[in-house]
């Protein structure tokens, strides 16, 4: 596992985003896990969120083009 992989799930755990449990979905299926990503929930926490998924993103290969702004 990759660092920022690593600190992605505690990240996740810290802020209770993922848990380990028996937890029954909307759609009545049993899982031993919940995500509720709707506690990322300040500036800071989608600011890491967006950091992990540009990792990721490098990380599978993907070329960022760098964006040039004119008539701002």
């Amino acid at each position: 596992m990759k660092p920022y992989q690593r600190q992605f799930i505690e990240f996740a755990l810290n802020k209770q985003v993922l848990k380990f449990g028996e937890f029954t979905l909307k759609s009545g299926r049993k899982s031993p896990y919940f995500f509720n990503a709707g506690l990322f929930n300040t500036g800071r926490d989608l600011a890491l969120l967006g950091r992990f998924y540009a990792e990721a993103l490098v990380d599978f290969g993907y070329r960022f083009r760098s964006a040039v702004w004119s008539g701002l």
